[in-house]
């Protein structure tokens, strides 16, 4: 019996400080982005907008200063769109490494010590002007043939995009306006997306157990 109760005060005299891994703090917040996305000239006109998403998200650095975290990323969007021709292919655009920073603040945070942090999609849209067939199928706006309106004639012999024109005469999307006030050329749109960042810092402290670390006698 006296050698196992020696044994265990050896055991306890001998363990000394360990380290521990403790979180600082850990905090999420959101970030609104506004994107404004151009067709490019080799790709024909938007009629309709069939999807608009948010892929290959990421975080790609983490930086600890005082009371704060630095958050970067990027991430891709992608737009799925029916193109304003007569047999309405479906074509995409597409905008690579869109870069995000957001700054959180973890107050105790320290340069030097660790931090980690993740990032989801929470919502996103587009918003295209009224004047363009495609708001009308976003809003579900019924699209009037009735004559003299031009909303119809994108089935004709004629092409809108200002690139595809082979009239003896020399025009811009603006000049379309006082014929085909009611149908103009859609090359341009706005994507809403909110992320969802979470951050945590953490730092290693050292602890001390055994019975080495208690009092010998009560405080008073």
């Amino acid at each position: 019996m006296n050698d196992r109760a020696n044994n265990k005060c050896t055991l306890g005299a001998e363990t000394g400080p360990i380290i521990v891994r403790q979180i600082v703090g850990e905090k999420e917040k959101q970030k609104a982005l506004d994107i404004h996305v151009v067709v490019p000239e080799r790709k024909p006109s938007i009629e309709q907008i069939v999807d608009v998403f948010v892929k290959e998200v990421e975080v790609n650095s983490v930086d600890v200063i005082t009371d704060k975290v630095i958050v970067r990323g990027e991430f891709e969007i992608k737009a799925i769109y029916v193109a304003s021709l007569p047999d309405q292919p479906v074509h995409a655009v597409e905008i690579r490494h869109y870069k995000w920073t957001l700054d959180i603040d973890i107050p105790g945070a320290r340069r030097g010590m660790d931090a980690e942090a993740s990032v989801v999609v929470e919502f996103v849209d587009y918003d295209v002007e009224d004047h363009h067939r495609a708001y009308k199928y976003k809003n579900f706006d019924p699209i009037d043939c009735s004559d003299d309106d031009d909303d119809c004639d994108h089935d004709h012999h004629h092409d809108d995009d200002c690139e595809d024109h082979d009239h003896h005469h020399d025009d811009d999307c603006d000049d379309h306006d006082h014929h085909h006030h009611h149908h103009r050329n859609c090359r341009e749109f706005d994507v809403s997306v909110i992320l969802k960042v979470t951050a945590k810092v953490m730092t290693d402290r050292e602890v001390t157990l055994g019975i080495g670390t208690l009092p010998t006698k009560p405080k008073g």
